[in-house]
Protein backbone atom coordinates (compact mmCIF):
# COMPACT_ATOMS: atom_id res chain seq x y z
CA UNK A 1 0.00 0.00 0.00
CA UNK A 2 2.77 2.21 0.47
CA UNK A 3 4.68 1.41 -3.04
CA UNK A 4 0.37 2.49 -4.32
CA UNK A 5 0.49 5.65 -2.26
CA UNK A 6 3.81 6.84 -3.19
CA UNK A 7 2.69 6.49 -7.08
CA UNK A 8 -0.94 7.64 -6.54
CA UNK A 9 -0.02 10.79 -5.08
CA UNK A 10 3.38 11.56 -7.03
CA UNK A 11 0.96 11.65 -10.10
CA UNK A 12 -1.51 13.32 -8.36
CA UNK A 13 0.56 16.86 -8.41
CA UNK A 14 1.24 17.01 -11.53
CA UNK A 15 -2.48 16.33 -12.77
CA UNK A 16 -3.94 18.92 -10.30
CA UNK A 17 -4.67 20.25 -13.92
CA UNK A 18 -7.11 17.86 -15.34
CA UNK A 19 -8.52 16.30 -12.10
CA UNK A 20 -9.42 20.35 -11.05
CA UNK A 21 -9.74 21.98 -14.53
CA UNK A 22 -11.38 24.74 -13.79
CA UNK A 23 -10.47 25.20 -10.40
CA UNK A 24 -6.54 25.13 -11.56
CA UNK A 25 -6.91 27.26 -14.75
CA UNK A 26 -8.94 30.02 -12.23
CA UNK A 27 -6.08 29.70 -9.35
CA UNK A 28 -3.07 29.72 -11.84
CA UNK A 29 -5.15 32.56 -14.77
CA UNK A 30 -4.28 29.74 -17.26
CA UNK A 31 -6.61 29.55 -20.84
CA UNK A 32 -7.22 25.74 -22.26
CA UNK A 33 -4.16 26.28 -24.66
CA UNK A 34 -1.90 27.42 -21.86
CA UNK A 35 -3.29 24.00 -19.66
CA UNK A 36 -2.33 22.03 -22.42
CA UNK A 37 0.84 23.53 -23.13
CA UNK A 38 1.84 22.58 -19.41
CA UNK A 39 1.26 18.69 -19.64
CA UNK A 40 3.19 19.09 -23.24
CA UNK A 41 6.09 20.47 -21.28
CA UNK A 42 5.37 17.59 -18.82
CA UNK A 43 5.70 15.13 -21.94
CA UNK A 44 9.12 16.35 -23.14
CA UNK A 45 11.14 15.04 -20.20
CA UNK A 46 8.60 12.69 -19.72
CA UNK A 47 8.36 10.55 -22.62
CA UNK A 48 12.14 9.50 -23.26
CA UNK A 49 12.27 9.28 -19.38
CA UNK A 50 10.26 6.65 -19.80
CA UNK A 51 12.62 4.89 -22.12
CA UNK A 52 15.59 5.40 -20.07
CA UNK A 53 14.22 5.47 -17.07
CA UNK A 54 13.45 1.62 -17.32
CA UNK A 55 17.35 1.50 -17.94
CA UNK A 56 17.79 2.85 -14.86
CA UNK A 57 15.12 0.42 -13.04
CA UNK A 58 17.14 -2.57 -14.54
CA UNK A 59 20.61 -0.50 -12.79
CA UNK A 60 20.10 0.70 -9.74
CA UNK A 61 17.45 0.41 -6.91
CA UNK A 62 14.05 0.57 -6.92
CA UNK A 63 13.79 1.98 -3.68
CA UNK A 64 16.66 4.79 -3.60
CA UNK A 65 15.00 5.98 -7.11
CA UNK A 66 11.24 6.00 -5.64
CA UNK A 67 12.91 7.86 -2.03
CA UNK A 68 14.51 10.97 -4.88
CA UNK A 69 11.33 10.78 -7.06
CA UNK A 70 9.07 11.84 -4.16
CA UNK A 71 11.71 14.13 -2.89
CA UNK A 72 12.57 16.21 -6.08
CA UNK A 73 8.33 16.24 -7.04
CA UNK A 74 7.58 17.59 -3.64
CA UNK A 75 10.11 20.10 -4.46
CA UNK A 76 8.79 21.09 -7.73
CA UNK A 77 5.31 21.48 -5.47
CA UNK A 78 6.79 23.71 -3.38
CA UNK A 79 7.94 26.09 -6.25
CA UNK A 80 4.05 26.23 -7.18
CA UNK A 81 3.05 27.65 -4.49
CA UNK A 82 5.36 29.68 -3.33
CA UNK A 83 6.56 31.03 -6.99
CA UNK A 84 4.49 33.17 -9.35
CA UNK A 85 3.84 32.83 -13.06
CA UNK A 86 3.18 30.63 -16.04
CA UNK A 87 7.47 30.55 -16.73
CA UNK A 88 7.46 28.85 -13.36
CA UNK A 89 4.89 26.46 -13.97
CA UNK A 90 6.43 25.24 -17.07
CA UNK A 91 9.49 24.94 -15.05
CA UNK A 92 7.81 22.84 -12.86
CA UNK A 93 6.11 19.96 -15.45
CA UNK A 94 9.48 20.39 -17.27
CA UNK A 95 10.51 19.17 -14.04
CA UNK A 96 7.81 16.74 -12.94
CA UNK A 97 8.49 14.62 -16.65
CA UNK A 98 12.27 13.80 -14.49
CA UNK A 99 10.79 13.06 -11.20
CA UNK A 100 7.83 10.68 -11.96
CA UNK A 101 8.59 9.02 -14.68
CA UNK A 102 12.28 9.02 -15.52
CA UNK A 103 12.83 8.06 -12.11
CA UNK A 104 10.23 7.15 -10.79
CA UNK A 105 7.61 5.10 -13.11
CA UNK A 106 9.61 1.80 -14.29
CA UNK A 107 11.27 1.31 -10.75
CA UNK A 108 7.32 1.43 -9.59
CA UNK A 109 6.52 -1.37 -12.68
CA UNK A 110 9.60 -3.46 -11.52
CA UNK A 111 8.84 -3.48 -8.05
CA UNK A 112 4.82 -4.56 -8.76
CA UNK A 113 6.28 -7.52 -11.33
CA UNK A 114 8.54 -9.14 -8.42
CA UNK A 115 5.22 -8.78 -6.28
CA UNK A 116 3.67 -11.49 -8.82
CA UNK A 117 6.48 -14.13 -8.27
CA UNK A 118 6.56 -14.64 -12.18
CA UNK A 119 3.09 -16.80 -11.59
CA UNK A 120 0.45 -16.88 -14.10
CA UNK A 121 -1.33 -14.03 -12.06
CA UNK A 122 -0.19 -11.16 -13.65
CA UNK A 123 -3.52 -9.94 -14.15
CA UNK A 124 -4.69 -10.37 -10.81
CA UNK A 125 -1.91 -8.44 -9.63
CA UNK A 126 -1.73 -5.65 -11.43
CA UNK A 127 -5.48 -5.20 -10.80
CA UNK A 128 -5.06 -5.17 -7.38
CA UNK A 129 -2.65 -2.85 -8.02
CA UNK A 130 -4.99 -0.91 -9.71
CA UNK A 131 -7.66 -1.04 -6.93
CA UNK A 132 -5.46 -0.03 -4.36
CA UNK A 133 -4.11 3.17 -6.64
CA UNK A 134 -7.99 4.06 -6.87
CA UNK A 135 -8.55 3.72 -3.57
CA UNK A 136 -5.71 6.18 -2.62
CA UNK A 137 -6.76 8.65 -5.33
CA UNK A 138 -10.32 8.63 -4.41
CA UNK A 139 -8.81 9.57 -0.46
CA UNK A 140 -6.96 12.09 -1.81
CA UNK A 141 -8.79 14.02 -3.70
CA UNK A 142 -12.31 14.04 -2.47
CA UNK A 143 -10.38 15.19 1.11
CA UNK A 144 -8.43 18.41 -1.15
CA UNK A 145 -12.31 18.81 -3.05
CA UNK A 146 -13.80 19.35 0.77
CA UNK A 147 -11.04 21.21 1.82
CA UNK A 148 -11.22 23.48 -0.88
CA UNK A 149 -14.62 25.22 0.83
CA UNK A 150 -12.30 26.07 3.47
CA UNK A 151 -9.44 27.90 2.11
CA UNK A 152 -8.22 30.96 -0.11
CA UNK A 153 -7.07 29.63 -2.89
CA UNK A 154 -6.92 26.29 -4.48
CA UNK A 155 -2.34 26.88 -4.81
CA UNK A 156 -2.19 25.54 -1.34
CA UNK A 157 -3.30 22.24 -3.30
CA UNK A 158 0.26 22.24 -4.43
CA UNK A 159 1.78 22.58 -0.95
CA UNK A 160 -0.09 20.18 0.70
CA UNK A 161 0.79 17.44 -1.65
CA UNK A 162 3.95 18.73 -1.59
CA UNK A 163 4.29 17.81 1.95
CA UNK A 164 2.63 14.56 2.20
CA UNK A 165 4.99 13.62 -0.50
CA UNK A 166 8.11 14.45 1.83
CA UNK A 167 6.13 12.60 4.70
CA UNK A 168 5.55 8.92 2.03
CA UNK A 169 9.48 9.45 1.28
CA UNK A 170 10.59 9.00 5.13
CA UNK A 171 8.46 6.23 5.41
CA UNK A 172 9.51 4.61 2.33
CA UNK A 173 13.00 4.67 3.48
CA UNK A 174 11.86 2.32 6.33
CA UNK A 175 9.31 0.57 6.01
CA UNK A 176 9.57 -0.27 2.07
CA UNK A 177 11.53 -3.76 0.89
CA UNK A 178 13.47 -3.30 -1.94
CA UNK A 179 14.03 -5.97 -4.97
CA UNK A 180 16.55 -8.38 -4.25
CA UNK A 181 18.07 -10.55 -7.05
CA UNK A 182 16.92 -9.27 -9.99
CA UNK A 183 19.10 -6.03 -10.63
CA UNK A 184 21.70 -6.73 -13.37
CA UNK A 185 24.66 -4.85 -12.13
CA UNK A 186 26.44 -5.45 -16.30
CA UNK A 187 23.84 -3.86 -18.07
CA UNK A 188 24.88 -3.09 -21.20
CA UNK A 189 23.28 -1.94 -25.17
CA UNK A 190 22.57 -5.81 -25.56
CA UNK A 191 19.69 -5.06 -22.75
CA UNK A 192 18.16 -2.87 -25.04
CA UNK A 193 18.53 -4.97 -28.18
CA UNK A 194 16.63 -7.53 -26.67
CA UNK A 195 13.72 -5.08 -25.25
CA UNK A 196 13.57 -3.46 -28.32
CA UNK A 197 13.52 -6.71 -31.24
CA UNK A 198 10.75 -7.94 -28.94
CA UNK A 199 7.82 -7.69 -30.81
CA UNK A 200 5.24 -7.24 -27.97
CA UNK A 201 7.28 -4.64 -26.42
CA UNK A 202 5.71 -2.35 -29.34
CA UNK A 203 2.55 -4.18 -29.56
CA UNK A 204 2.30 -3.23 -25.50
CA UNK A 205 3.38 0.08 -26.38
CA UNK A 206 0.59 0.95 -28.78
CA UNK A 207 -1.68 -0.73 -26.13
CA UNK A 208 -1.11 1.62 -23.72
CA UNK A 209 -1.09 4.85 -26.44
CA UNK A 210 -4.52 3.66 -27.51
CA UNK A 211 -5.69 3.44 -23.91
CA UNK A 212 -3.91 6.99 -23.14
CA UNK A 213 -5.51 8.71 -25.40
CA UNK A 214 -8.98 7.77 -24.18
CA UNK A 215 -7.50 8.29 -20.89
CA UNK A 216 -7.13 11.73 -22.02
CA UNK A 217 -9.99 12.25 -23.98
CA UNK A 218 -12.02 11.27 -20.37
CA UNK A 219 -10.13 13.92 -18.56
CA UNK A 220 -12.19 16.49 -20.58
CA UNK A 221 -15.69 14.80 -19.59
CA UNK A 222 -15.03 17.30 -16.31
CA UNK A 223 -15.37 20.67 -18.43
CA UNK A 224 -17.51 18.74 -20.71
CA UNK A 225 -20.31 17.85 -18.70
CA UNK A 226 -20.15 21.41 -17.04
CA UNK A 227 -20.29 23.41 -19.99
CA UNK A 228 -22.04 21.16 -22.68
CA UNK A 229 -24.91 19.73 -20.48
CA UNK A 230 -25.23 22.29 -17.23
CA UNK A 231 -23.73 20.20 -14.68
CA UNK A 232 -22.87 22.41 -11.77
CA UNK A 233 -18.67 22.54 -11.31
CA UNK A 234 -19.00 21.01 -8.00
CA UNK A 235 -20.29 17.77 -9.91
CA UNK A 236 -17.91 17.87 -12.68
CA UNK A 237 -15.16 17.93 -10.27
CA UNK A 238 -16.48 15.07 -8.63
CA UNK A 239 -17.04 13.09 -11.69
CA UNK A 240 -13.45 13.50 -12.79
CA UNK A 241 -12.31 12.31 -9.33
CA UNK A 242 -14.70 9.37 -9.91
CA UNK A 243 -12.74 9.14 -13.35
CA UNK A 244 -9.44 8.57 -11.68
CA UNK A 245 -10.46 6.65 -8.58
CA UNK A 246 -14.03 5.34 -7.74
CA UNK A 247 -15.00 3.64 -10.66
CA UNK A 248 -11.65 2.06 -10.93
CA UNK A 249 -12.13 0.31 -7.27
CA UNK A 250 -15.45 -0.70 -8.50
CA UNK A 251 -14.28 -2.49 -11.84
CA UNK A 252 -9.92 -3.25 -11.83
CA UNK A 253 -10.37 -6.56 -8.97
CA UNK A 254 -13.31 -7.89 -11.54
CA UNK A 255 -10.90 -6.48 -14.77
CA UNK A 256 -8.08 -8.50 -13.13
CA UNK A 257 -10.10 -11.64 -12.90
CA UNK A 258 -11.65 -11.48 -16.19
CA UNK A 259 -8.03 -10.66 -17.61
CA UNK A 260 -6.48 -13.99 -15.87
CA UNK A 261 -9.33 -15.73 -17.86
CA UNK A 262 -9.89 -14.67 -21.17
CA UNK A 263 -6.23 -13.06 -21.31
CA UNK A 264 -4.92 -9.63 -23.02
CA UNK A 265 -6.08 -9.96 -26.44
CA UNK A 266 -9.77 -11.19 -26.19
CA UNK A 267 -10.35 -8.77 -22.63
CA UNK A 268 -9.26 -5.66 -24.28
CA UNK A 269 -11.30 -6.54 -27.46
CA UNK A 270 -13.70 -6.84 -25.47
CA UNK A 271 -13.85 -3.92 -23.38
CA UNK A 272 -12.94 -1.90 -26.32
CA UNK A 273 -16.19 -2.90 -28.36
CA UNK A 274 -18.21 -1.77 -25.33
CA UNK A 275 -16.35 1.45 -24.70
CA UNK A 276 -17.02 2.65 -28.39
CA UNK A 277 -20.44 1.66 -28.07
CA UNK A 278 -20.68 4.57 -25.27
CA UNK A 279 -18.37 6.51 -27.25
CA UNK A 280 -20.38 6.77 -30.09
CA UNK A 281 -23.54 7.07 -27.88
CA UNK A 282 -22.36 10.34 -26.05
CA UNK A 283 -21.63 11.79 -29.86
CA UNK A 284 -25.31 11.48 -30.75
CA UNK A 285 -27.16 12.75 -28.17
CA UNK A 286 -28.52 16.43 -28.12
CA UNK A 287 -25.61 18.83 -26.77
CA UNK A 288 -27.74 20.70 -24.38
CA UNK A 289 -28.92 20.98 -21.32
CA UNK A 290 -32.04 18.64 -21.63
CA UNK A 291 -29.36 15.69 -22.21
CA UNK A 292 -27.96 16.35 -19.09
CA UNK A 293 -28.76 13.37 -17.23
CA UNK A 294 -28.46 10.76 -20.17
CA UNK A 295 -24.88 11.99 -21.16
CA UNK A 296 -24.08 11.41 -16.99
CA UNK A 297 -25.28 8.05 -17.66
CA UNK A 298 -23.24 7.38 -20.80
CA UNK A 299 -20.19 9.12 -19.21
CA UNK A 300 -20.21 6.80 -16.10
CA UNK A 301 -20.42 4.19 -18.60
CA UNK A 302 -17.67 5.02 -20.49
CA UNK A 303 -15.37 5.36 -17.29
CA UNK A 304 -16.63 1.92 -16.41
CA UNK A 305 -15.14 0.17 -19.65
CA UNK A 306 -12.01 2.20 -19.54
CA UNK A 307 -11.17 1.43 -16.21
CA UNK A 308 -11.96 -1.99 -16.42
CA UNK A 309 -9.66 -2.41 -19.55
CA UNK A 310 -6.75 -0.62 -17.67
CA UNK A 311 -6.21 -3.92 -15.87
CA UNK A 312 -5.13 -5.07 -19.41
CA UNK A 313 -2.47 -1.98 -20.28
CA UNK A 314 0.34 -3.52 -19.04
CA UNK A 315 0.11 -7.23 -19.02
CA UNK A 316 1.62 -8.46 -22.78
CA UNK A 317 4.93 -7.87 -21.10
CA UNK A 318 5.07 -10.20 -18.22
CA UNK A 319 2.71 -12.74 -20.17
CA UNK A 320 4.84 -12.91 -23.10
CA UNK A 321 7.49 -13.99 -20.62
CA UNK A 322 9.95 -11.65 -21.44
CA UNK A 323 12.77 -12.06 -19.43
CA UNK A 324 12.94 -10.15 -16.23
CA UNK A 325 16.29 -8.94 -16.42
CA UNK A 326 14.87 -6.24 -19.58
CA UNK A 327 11.49 -6.13 -17.88
CA UNK A 328 12.40 -2.55 -16.87
CA UNK A 329 13.66 -1.15 -20.21
CA UNK A 330 10.59 -3.17 -22.07
CA UNK A 331 8.29 -1.23 -19.82
CA UNK A 332 10.01 1.81 -20.31
CA UNK A 333 10.19 1.36 -24.18
CA UNK A 334 6.25 0.65 -24.03
CA UNK A 335 5.71 3.43 -21.59
CA UNK A 336 7.44 6.15 -23.59
CA UNK A 337 5.66 4.95 -26.89
CA UNK A 338 2.23 5.11 -25.32
CA UNK A 339 2.28 8.12 -23.43
CA UNK A 340 3.99 10.17 -25.98
CA UNK A 341 0.77 11.44 -26.87
CA UNK A 342 0.85 13.74 -23.76
CA UNK A 343 3.40 15.83 -26.02
CA UNK A 344 0.54 16.96 -28.38
CA UNK A 345 -2.66 16.03 -26.99
CA UNK A 346 -3.48 18.53 -24.24
CA UNK A 347 -2.43 20.87 -26.51
CA UNK A 348 -4.62 19.85 -29.56
CA UNK A 349 -7.55 19.47 -27.42
CA UNK A 350 -6.95 22.96 -25.24
CA UNK A 351 -6.52 24.64 -28.97
CA UNK A 352 -9.92 22.54 -30.05
CA UNK A 353 -12.09 24.04 -27.05
CA UNK A 354 -10.02 27.96 -27.09
CA UNK A 355 -11.07 27.66 -30.86
CA UNK A 356 -14.14 25.78 -31.38
CA UNK A 357 -15.79 26.18 -28.26
CA UNK A 358 -18.15 23.00 -26.60
CA UNK A 359 -17.85 21.86 -30.61
CA UNK A 360 -14.32 21.08 -29.69
CA UNK A 361 -15.54 18.04 -27.62
CA UNK A 362 -17.10 16.38 -30.83
CA UNK A 363 -13.81 16.05 -31.87
CA UNK A 364 -12.32 14.73 -28.22
CA UNK A 365 -14.82 11.94 -28.81
CA UNK A 366 -13.67 11.55 -32.36
CA UNK A 367 -9.84 11.07 -31.06
CA UNK A 368 -10.97 9.13 -28.18
CA UNK A 369 -12.66 6.42 -31.08
CA UNK A 370 -9.34 6.91 -33.24
CA UNK A 371 -7.88 4.98 -29.59
CA UNK A 372 -10.30 2.57 -29.60
CA UNK A 373 -9.29 1.45 -32.68
CA UNK A 374 -5.62 1.39 -32.10
CA UNK A 375 -6.31 -1.30 -29.01
CA UNK A 376 -8.37 -3.12 -31.05
CA UNK A 377 -6.11 -3.56 -34.01
CA UNK A 378 -2.74 -4.39 -31.34
CA UNK A 379 -5.14 -7.08 -29.76
CA UNK A 380 -5.55 -8.91 -32.96
CA UNK A 381 -2.17 -8.95 -33.49
CA UNK A 382 -1.01 -9.52 -30.09
CA UNK A 383 -3.61 -12.63 -29.97
CA UNK A 384 -1.64 -13.70 -32.89
CA UNK A 385 1.61 -13.64 -31.81
CA UNK A 386 0.49 -15.51 -28.51
CA UNK A 387 -0.82 -18.30 -31.00
CA UNK A 388 2.40 -18.83 -33.11
CA UNK A 389 4.36 -18.96 -30.06
CA UNK A 390 2.36 -21.20 -27.97
CA UNK A 391 2.12 -18.96 -24.78
CA UNK A 392 -0.39 -20.02 -23.24
CA UNK A 393 0.76 -23.78 -23.78
CA UNK A 394 3.55 -23.51 -22.09
CA UNK A 395 2.07 -22.27 -18.86
CA UNK A 396 -0.32 -25.11 -19.01
CA UNK A 397 2.63 -27.10 -18.84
Amino acid sequence: MLLLTSTCLIYNLPYLSSTFYTQFLEAFNLSNTQAGILITFFSLTATPGYLFGGMLADKFSPKKLIILSLLMTAALGYAMYFMSGYTVLMVCYFGFGISTTFIHWSAFMKLIRAQADDKDDQGRTFGTFEWCYALVGAVASYGLLALLGYVSSFKIATALYATILVIIALLVIFLLKDVKGINDNDFNVRMVKQAIAHPVTWLNGLIVMGMFIVATGSAYLNPYLNGVFGTSVAFATSFAIMNKCIVRLCVVGVGGMLLDKWKTPKFMIICMVFLSAAIVGMFVIPQNSGSMVIAVIIAFLILIFMSTARSGMYTPIPEAKIPMAITGTAMGICSAVGYSTDIWSYTLIGNWLDNYGNTGYQYVLLLSLAGVAMVIICSILLYRYEKRHHIFERSEV
